[in-house]
């Protein structure tokens, strides 16, 4: 249960007797509650789908072939939350600041009952890393080189799926929003978990990581800011520069990516773990963002801006080069080899992450431009099987953005909805129609009617 304890006249504390009760307590806050819109209208509104919460979040360990479960979506918001909470936003013009959200937002009650579920959250989201990537030793300075060096080379040498991939779409600039759309959860707080590791005393490696933070952070002029030449991406590209606009349809494997560096960040004793990761997206962002700007140079025809991703083209490839001859090799030099398992564990899992994440990305696009193929598939496959589950909603019931573990035909019985699978795919289905939904698959659902009734059948 929770308990209250008086402070004093104007302040209550309250204790969570346990980690279960933490949970509940941190999943009422009214930042996750269900919202009217797909889209966040301040920077404090993250609708999570509390609804779902189990504690199998916090009891139970993720597995690699669960990434597509609606529990690795919903645990990864809450992190985020968690981790955010720790970052400072304000809503840009011309969003008005929503005072009383903003202090809900950063509540330190709430906080804490956060800070009290983010090492069992971590766990059950990134212990599975630990059967995935095997660290086989013994290692020295110069196999780590030689090791990096070897990834970091065929990268280099790699021909870029993502720009086949957004360039061959049926809907080019469609998937390319979609892609801008996983981006920015991360974007538009760019380096924020780096922050993390400037404070304290590293001797001359703060000062070291601190000239990649501040050229992360445009030397305080705000227009050179990453983050700033992200936004005015956005905006050429029509599309919102609000932080987390979008929240709903961030997939689950991009949210990994920004909460991987605020894990290994926050937890100051993987330190290491974070140079190996942190060491890796330089290098290699210097290599993909030139694929990344000829696919936008292409799909707009020239319209759009690509600083963000030619600014990294320049720089990351100095940051990568600091990462290694400022940070690492000296750093193994003084403390000794017993550090590089971390180095290259952080280098490697975050090498995965963003495998899944590019695959989680080009499944996506790739049922976007298929969903005439799958409404098909869904009036193929009615009445073959029996109906798992049967619901019933009043018009503008809002179902928040989600994933299922199995493929399953959604059927509308009476009534329609909008059926919404991305910003800017919306498919209006009535009365005798459907769509087969693949696992993972990111969607949700808005009733249009006085009532609608529908079936969901796993495949």
């Amino acid at each position: 249960m929770l308990w209250t304890t008086k402070l004093s006249d104007d302040a209550e504390h309250f204790v969570l007797s346990s980690d279960a009760e933490a949970l509940t307590h941190y999943c009422s806050a009214a930042a996750f509650s269900q919202p009217g819109d797909f889209y966040a209208s301040s920077p404090y509104q993250r609708p999570s789908r509390p609804q779902d919460v189990t504690d199998s979040i916090i009891s139970t360990r993720l597995t690699s072939d669960q990434l597509s479960h609606s529990q690795h979506l919903l645990a990864q918001r809450l992190l985020l939350n968690i981790y955010e909470q720790d970052l400072v936003f304000l809503p840009k013009p011309p969003m008005a600041l929503d005072l009383k959200a903003f202090k809900n937002f950063y509540d330190p009650q709430h906080a804490a009952s956060g800070k009290k579920i983010r090492p069992l959250l971590e766990q059950y989201l990134y212990n599975w890393l630990k059967e995935e990537v095997h660290i086989n030793g013994p290692w020295c300075l110069d196999s780590f080189v030689a090791h990096t060096d070897k990834v970091l080379d065929d990268v280099a040498r790699s021909d870029s799926k993502l720009h086949e991939v957004l360039t061959t779409s049926r809907h080019p600039e469609r998937a390319a929003r979609f892609f801008m759309t996983q981006c920015a959860g991360d974007f538009l707080s760019e380096a924020s978990a780096m922050a993390r590791n400037v404070l304290g005393n590293c001797g001359v490696y703060t000062s070291e990581l601190f000239k990649i933070l501040i050229d992360e952070y445009g030397y305080g002029i705000d227009k050179k800011k990453h983050s700033t030449i992200f936004e005015d991406m956005l905006k050429d590209m029509d599309m919102s520069h609000h932080v987390h606009h979008y929240w709903q349809f961030y997939t689950p494997a991009s949210l990994s990516l920004t909460n991987y560096f605020h894990y290994v960040s926050a937890n100051h004793g993987e330190l290491f773990r974070y140079i190996g990761a942190m060491y890796y997206t330089e290098a290699t962002l210097a290599l993909t963002t030139q694929h990344q700007s000829r696919a936008i140079k292409t799909i707009f025809n020239g319209t759009v801006s690509t600083e963000y991703f030619d600014e990294h083209s320049h720089i990351d490839v100095h940051h990568g080069r600091m990462a290694l001859q400022r940070l690492i090799l000296p750093m193994i030099k003084q403390f000794g080899n017993a550090i590089i398992p971390d180095l290259i564990r952080g280098f490697e899992e975050f090498r995965l992450l963003q495998d899944i994440a590019d695959d989680e990305l080009y499944a996506h696009i790739k049922w976007h431009d298929e969903m005439d193929e799958h409404r098909a598939n869904a009036r193929a496959l009615h009445g073959r099987k029996p109906v798992d589950l049967t619901i019933t909603e009043p018009e503008h019931e809002l179902s928040v953005l989600h994933t299922h573990p199995n493929d399953e035909l959604f059927w509308v019985e009476s009534g329609e909805l909008d059926f919404v699978a991305s910003p800017e795919l919306t498919v209006r289905l009535k009365a005798g129609e459907g769509v087969v939904i693949p696992k993972g698959m990111l969607h949700g659902t808005c009733i249009v009617s006085p009532s609608c009734t529908y079936t969901v059948t796993a495949i």
